[in-house]
């Protein structure tokens, strides 16, 4: 049995329904699991990395964790804790979603704080696989609203080329690593087929989308108001601006890797599929 944390986003779901189609058993866990859930061999359970007396019930009787959660306060304790809860419940292998570039010298804190607990996880008794992706393509359905209202997409990141990843891709990977031999002991590092910059991006979705987007670059004082309109605390606006600086600087964060494809025997998606998969998404705001 397959125990798969993160179970109601975006990569979890995918990773439940390729499962599901394979016939493994797997078990989903959420804090608020759907009621009428209906896939093929997945049970749906509560439970809450940041609970720890509800993870022993929840890795019962599994032999392998997809360790997933969003980037928030209070990650480093709840993955800490899941590691912990894994080992004593007998997981044999543990894969856990991490970030490009994740280090003990990172100047993001989400960078320091995926390193921790690799480091942890690489500690443990148990088997382990850490997926590096890059920058999602679905980060920018966060900016549908103003693309729909205004034509226009807003990005720090200059004129920087960056091979960001469908989030599928991740989850494709992740069910390889889940039920092949041979991932154990394995650091890969997850991009999409070629690096996009922002102009480039607004042109693929003027094309697919049948209407002008264009792309405005942001200093990065614009950039942090924008995203403290939107909600974003301090902590995670200064992750994403620290991210941008990493990608005008290029070096590392242009590169492309061919692992998904070695992993999955399929190529990565383009953000053009992306763009046309997602065209709806941009039909209405959200």
């Amino acid at each position: 049995m397959i125990a798969v944390t993160g179970a109601s986003g975006n990569i979890g779901g995918e990773l439940l329904r390729i499962l599901s189609e394979a016939g493994e058993r797997v078990r989903a866990l959420s804090r608020n699991p759907p009621s009428g859930a209906t896939l093929d061999g997945v049970e749906w359970v509560r439970a809450d990395l940041r609970e720890r007396d509800t993870l022993a019930a929840a890795f019962s009787g599994a032999d392998r964790l997809f360790l997933l959660t969003g980037n928030v306060e209070g990650m480093v304790p709840a993955q800490k804790d899941a590691v912990a809860a894994a080992t004593a419940a007998g997981i044999e292998h543990v894969v856990k979603v991490s970030a490009l570039g994740a280090s003990d010298h990172s100047s993001s804190v989400i960078g320091i704080w995926h390193y921790i607990v690799e480091e942890v996880l690489k500690r443990a008794d148990v088997d382990w696989t850490i997926l590096r992706p890059h920058v999602f393509m679905q980060n920018i359905l966060d900016q549908r609203k103003v693309i729909l209202e205004h034509g226009e997409v807003y990005s720090p990141s200059g004129d920087a080329a960056v091979p960001m990843i469908d989030t599928r891709d991740v989850a494709a990977v992740a069910a390889s690593v889940l039920t092949e031999p041979g991932h154990a002991g394995a650091r890969y590092t997850l991009t999409g087929p070629q690096p996009v910059s922002w102009s480039k991006v607004a042109i693929i979705l003027s094309n697919v989308l049948g209407r002008t987007v264009t792309y405005v670059p942001e200093t990065e004082n614009d950039a942090w108001h924008r995203l403290h309109r939107a909600g974003a605390p301090p902590w995670l606006i200064g992750a994403q601006l620290s991210l941008a600086t990493y990608q005008r600087r290029g070096g590392g964060t242009n590169i492309v890797t061919t692992t998904v494809e070695e992993v999955t025997g399929k190529a990565a998606r383009s953000f053009t599929t992306f763009a046309r998969d997602h065209a709806a998404d941009f039909a209405d705001p959200p």
